[in-house]
């Protein structure tokens, strides 16, 4: 898993494949635009990374005063990671793997937060919660299915201006 997580798992390239995800292909300008705090040399040299990870794909060019445009897609297929390479990572790899994910979960709040008046947190659907939930293990297997489903379905939805992306990110935690 180490390989993998560790090109998928860094703060940039997590936030390049998550946008990738959101809108499906994009320029490198449309990425510029989308992540204004990712210098253009940075954002080129994590597109590549990923592009030699087999991560995500140019499913097109274009020249364009000269220049060559590439358009970047994700390889979903190959954003997986499986349980036996789960099973093998030590357990210090997983805690920095889940700071990590939290890094970026907090640098996503924070740039919402200090560009939105607290008034707009409602009203945008700004929130966290946790809960404590009973479950058998069938329980929590059904649980991930239904959840999975109904985040599928939504996920689905294209980019349109009256649609504002949101970010859900879910964490389970046994307690034993």
């Amino acid at each position: 898993m180490t390989k993998k997580a560790d090109v998928m798992l860094h703060p940039v390239r997590m936030r390049l494949i998550q946008t990738l995800l959101s809108y499906n292909a994009m320029t490198v300008q449309q990425l510029l635009e989308k992540l204004d705090d990712i210098p253009q040399a940075t954002m080129y040299r994590h597109l590549k990374h990923l592009v030699d990870a087999d991560l995500i794909e140019v499913i097109n060019t274009k020249k364009i005063r000269g220049a060559i445009e590439k358009t970047y897609a994700i390889k979903k297929e190959n954003l997986t990671i499986s349980e036996e390479e789960v099973a093998d990572t030590p357990v210090e790899e997983h805690l920095r793997y889940f700071m990590t994910y939290q890094a970026n979960l907090l640098k996503e709040f924070e740039n919402y937060v200090l560009k939105h008046s607290a008034k707009d947190f409602a009203k945008d659907g700004l929130g966290f919660s946790q809960t404590t939930l009973h479950l058998t293990a069938d329980e929590m297997a059904q649980f991930g299915r239904e959840l999975g489903e109904v985040i599928q379905r939504f996920a689905q939805n294209e980019p349109k201006p009256e649609r504002q992306a949101r970010t859900l990110a879910t964490i389970f935690i046994p307690q034993k």
